[in-house]
Protein backbone atom coordinates (compact mmCIF):
# COMPACT_ATOMS: atom_id res chain seq x y z
CA UNK A 1 0.00 0.00 0.00
CA UNK A 2 2.91 2.29 0.58
CA UNK A 3 4.00 2.04 -3.02
CA UNK A 4 0.45 2.91 -4.19
CA UNK A 5 0.30 5.88 -1.83
CA UNK A 6 3.64 7.15 -3.11
CA UNK A 7 2.70 6.59 -6.79
CA UNK A 8 -0.48 8.71 -6.61
CA UNK A 9 1.27 12.04 -5.74
CA UNK A 10 3.98 11.36 -8.34
CA UNK A 11 1.30 10.63 -10.93
CA UNK A 12 -0.56 13.87 -10.09
CA UNK A 13 2.69 15.84 -10.21
CA UNK A 14 3.49 14.34 -13.62
CA UNK A 15 -0.04 15.12 -14.81
CA UNK A 16 0.29 18.75 -13.69
CA UNK A 17 3.71 18.97 -15.29
CA UNK A 18 2.27 17.70 -18.59
CA UNK A 19 -0.54 20.30 -18.42
CA UNK A 20 1.92 23.09 -17.62
CA UNK A 21 4.13 21.99 -20.53
CA UNK A 22 1.11 21.89 -22.86
CA UNK A 23 -0.05 25.34 -21.72
CA UNK A 24 3.45 26.75 -22.18
CA UNK A 25 3.74 25.17 -25.61
CA UNK A 26 0.34 26.54 -26.65
CA UNK A 27 1.25 30.02 -25.41
CA UNK A 28 4.56 30.01 -27.28
CA UNK A 29 2.89 28.75 -30.45
CA UNK A 30 0.22 31.47 -30.26
CA UNK A 31 2.88 34.17 -29.83
CA UNK A 32 4.89 32.71 -32.70
CA UNK A 33 1.88 32.65 -35.04
CA UNK A 34 0.84 36.20 -34.11
CA UNK A 35 4.45 37.32 -34.59
CA UNK A 36 4.49 35.86 -38.08
CA UNK A 37 1.16 37.50 -38.91
CA UNK A 38 2.31 40.86 -37.57
CA UNK A 39 5.52 40.64 -39.58
CA UNK A 40 3.57 39.87 -42.75
CA UNK A 41 1.18 42.79 -42.21
CA UNK A 42 3.43 45.46 -40.69
CA UNK A 43 6.94 44.33 -41.40
CA UNK A 44 7.52 45.60 -44.91
CA UNK A 45 11.18 45.40 -45.80
CA UNK A 46 13.09 48.66 -45.59
CA UNK A 47 13.91 50.22 -48.93
CA UNK A 48 17.21 51.86 -49.66
CA UNK A 49 17.08 55.56 -50.55
CA UNK A 50 17.71 54.64 -54.19
CA UNK A 51 14.77 52.21 -54.14
CA UNK A 52 12.50 54.84 -52.58
CA UNK A 53 13.50 57.40 -55.21
CA UNK A 54 12.92 54.87 -58.01
CA UNK A 55 9.53 53.93 -56.57
CA UNK A 56 8.49 57.60 -56.40
CA UNK A 57 9.63 58.21 -59.98
CA UNK A 58 7.78 55.11 -61.12
CA UNK A 59 4.58 56.04 -59.31
CA UNK A 60 4.61 59.49 -60.92
CA UNK A 61 5.06 57.88 -64.36
CA UNK A 62 7.78 60.35 -65.33
CA UNK A 63 9.01 60.86 -68.87
CA UNK A 64 12.73 60.61 -69.61
CA UNK A 65 13.09 64.40 -69.40
CA UNK A 66 11.16 64.50 -66.12
CA UNK A 67 13.29 61.65 -64.74
CA UNK A 68 16.34 63.79 -65.44
CA UNK A 69 14.77 66.73 -63.61
CA UNK A 70 13.80 64.42 -60.76
CA UNK A 71 17.32 63.00 -60.50
CA UNK A 72 18.72 66.53 -60.51
CA UNK A 73 16.25 67.44 -57.74
CA UNK A 74 17.28 64.39 -55.67
CA UNK A 75 20.99 65.15 -56.18
CA UNK A 76 20.47 68.77 -55.16
CA UNK A 77 18.54 67.73 -52.05
CA UNK A 78 21.23 65.26 -51.05
CA UNK A 79 24.04 67.77 -51.57
CA UNK A 80 22.31 70.59 -49.71
CA UNK A 81 21.31 68.23 -46.89
CA UNK A 82 24.91 67.08 -46.57
CA UNK A 83 26.11 70.69 -46.39
CA UNK A 84 23.47 71.51 -43.75
CA UNK A 85 24.56 68.56 -41.62
CA UNK A 86 28.21 69.53 -42.02
CA UNK A 87 27.52 73.12 -40.97
CA UNK A 88 25.19 72.29 -38.06
CA UNK A 89 26.97 69.26 -36.62
CA UNK A 90 29.86 71.28 -35.12
CA UNK A 91 27.37 73.80 -33.70
CA UNK A 92 25.33 71.06 -32.06
CA UNK A 93 28.52 69.48 -30.71
CA UNK A 94 29.52 72.84 -29.23
CA UNK A 95 26.11 73.12 -27.56
CA UNK A 96 26.54 69.66 -25.99
CA UNK A 97 30.09 70.49 -24.91
CA UNK A 98 28.86 73.70 -23.28
CA UNK A 99 25.94 71.93 -21.58
CA UNK A 100 28.37 69.40 -20.12
CA UNK A 101 30.19 72.15 -18.20
CA UNK A 102 29.31 72.84 -14.55
CA UNK A 103 28.45 76.46 -15.44
CA UNK A 104 27.29 76.48 -19.09
CA UNK A 105 27.32 79.81 -20.89
CA UNK A 106 23.62 80.26 -21.72
CA UNK A 107 24.34 83.17 -24.08
CA UNK A 108 26.77 81.01 -26.08
CA UNK A 109 24.26 78.16 -26.21
CA UNK A 110 21.54 80.53 -27.42
CA UNK A 111 23.85 81.97 -30.10
CA UNK A 112 24.85 78.49 -31.34
CA UNK A 113 21.21 77.33 -31.44
CA UNK A 114 20.23 80.51 -33.30
CA UNK A 115 23.01 79.92 -35.83
CA UNK A 116 21.96 76.30 -36.40
CA UNK A 117 18.33 77.41 -36.71
CA UNK A 118 19.27 80.10 -39.23
CA UNK A 119 21.22 77.52 -41.27
CA UNK A 120 18.17 75.28 -41.32
CA UNK A 121 15.86 78.19 -42.19
CA UNK A 122 18.09 79.15 -45.13
CA UNK A 123 18.19 75.50 -46.23
CA UNK A 124 14.39 75.26 -46.19
CA UNK A 125 13.97 78.46 -48.20
CA UNK A 126 16.50 77.20 -50.75
CA UNK A 127 14.82 73.80 -50.90
CA UNK A 128 11.48 75.45 -51.63
CA UNK A 129 13.11 76.95 -54.74
CA UNK A 130 14.68 73.64 -55.77
CA UNK A 131 11.36 71.87 -55.26
CA UNK A 132 9.47 74.51 -57.24
CA UNK A 133 11.93 74.11 -60.09
CA UNK A 134 11.35 70.33 -60.17
CA UNK A 135 7.57 70.68 -59.87
CA UNK A 136 7.57 73.03 -62.87
CA UNK A 137 8.76 70.07 -64.99
CA UNK A 138 5.66 68.03 -64.04
CA UNK A 139 2.20 68.05 -65.52
CA UNK A 140 -0.53 69.48 -63.27
CA UNK A 141 -1.71 65.93 -62.50
CA UNK A 142 1.79 64.73 -61.61
CA UNK A 143 2.36 67.83 -59.49
CA UNK A 144 -0.84 67.19 -57.57
CA UNK A 145 0.11 63.53 -57.15
CA UNK A 146 3.60 64.46 -55.88
CA UNK A 147 2.13 66.91 -53.38
CA UNK A 148 -0.34 64.29 -52.17
CA UNK A 149 2.48 61.77 -51.79
CA UNK A 150 4.45 64.26 -49.72
CA UNK A 151 1.47 65.13 -47.51
CA UNK A 152 0.41 61.57 -46.62
CA UNK A 153 1.99 60.80 -43.24
CA UNK A 154 1.08 57.12 -43.35
CA UNK A 155 2.92 56.58 -46.61
CA UNK A 156 6.57 55.65 -45.99
CA UNK A 157 7.63 57.02 -49.36
CA UNK A 158 5.89 60.31 -48.59
CA UNK A 159 7.73 60.50 -45.30
CA UNK A 160 10.94 59.97 -47.24
CA UNK A 161 10.02 62.78 -49.63
CA UNK A 162 9.33 65.05 -46.67
CA UNK A 163 12.69 64.04 -45.17
CA UNK A 164 14.35 64.79 -48.50
CA UNK A 165 12.90 68.27 -48.49
CA UNK A 166 13.17 69.06 -44.75
CA UNK A 167 15.55 66.70 -42.92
Amino acid sequence: MTSLAEAAPKSRARGRLVWVALALSLTLNVFFVFGLLWFQVAGQPMQTPAERVAATASELNLTAEQRGAFQQFVNEVQERSRRLRESNQPLIQQVWDELAKPQPDQALIARLVDEATENRHTYQKNMAGVLSQFLAALSPEQRAQFVELAKRPQDKRAAHIRRLIMP
